[in-house]
């Protein structure tokens, strides 16, 4: 049956996809093809629904040669007229992940929530870059939480395949809990409770289980 589709779903939908690629590790190209089709979209129609100027103000972050960078990849893998024997010699498969980055952002500004999937990427920066961005620990069990810091920085040091392993884990998690979590809390909120009680029964559960099984350095590490 036709499907009505906006510019804004359509750019949801290309990313949502990249972000299912993107964690499943299945294929890096495929998912910057998708997200940088999606964040070019949102950069056109950003200014027909912001006049915050936000979208120049990600082209004076990226500078032309960092625009020059991701066009380049861009092009390559959607155009081969001007250069039909073209070979992408240097890409990395991380480089679709600073393109969902931003296009995130960009459809979160745009539309004033995130998808469910965007949350879940979202939710993964954030839990293994919570210093680089200044994020506090909210944890008051110092034990636990130097635990789960731990952890992290084991994970950033571990090989890409063993990340993303365990960023797919933490994905999946995401996507199946987080309606029932975020539940949670705004019960809990409204009863009064405390965030560090709130904290204490969400690690007492599948959530810090699943953290302990990859807690030793030597399993993560190899």
């Amino acid at each position: 049956m036709p499907e009505t589709i906006s510019k804004v779903d359509a750019a949801r939908r290309q990313i949502d996809t990249a972000i299912d690629l993107y964690f499943d590790d299945s294929d890096a190209l495929s998912s910057y093809t998708l997200a940088y089709a999606g964040l070019k979209v949102l950069l056109d129609i950003y200014p027909h629904h912001q006049g915050d100027g936000f979208d120049t103000q990600i082209d004076d972050l990226l500078g032309k040669e960092g625009w020059r960078h991701l066009s380049g990849i861009g092009n390559f893998l959607k155009h081969a007229d001007r250069d039909p024997t073209g070979v992408l010699e240097t890409f990395d498969p991380e480089s679709a992940y600073m393109v969902l980055g931003l296009a995130t952002l960009l459809f979160r500004r745009i539309t004033g929530e995130f998808s469910r999937k965007m949350q879940a990427l979202d939710y993964w920066t954030e839990l293994n870059a919570a210093d680089a961005l200044g994020i506090p620990e909210m944890d008051g069990n110092p034990d636990r939480a130097a635990a789960c810091k731990q952890i992290i920085d084991n994970m950033n040091a571990a090989p890409r395949h063993v990340r993303m392993a365990f960023a797919r884990t933490q994905y999946q998690y995401f996507l199946a809990n987080v309606e029932r979590l975020e539940a949670e809390v705004e019960a809990a909120q409204q009863s009064g409770r405390p965030l560090q009680e709130i904290l204490d029964q969400a690690f007492s559960g599948p959530l810090w289980e699943q953290f302990k099984q990859i807690k030793a350095s030597e399993r993560i590490k190899n």
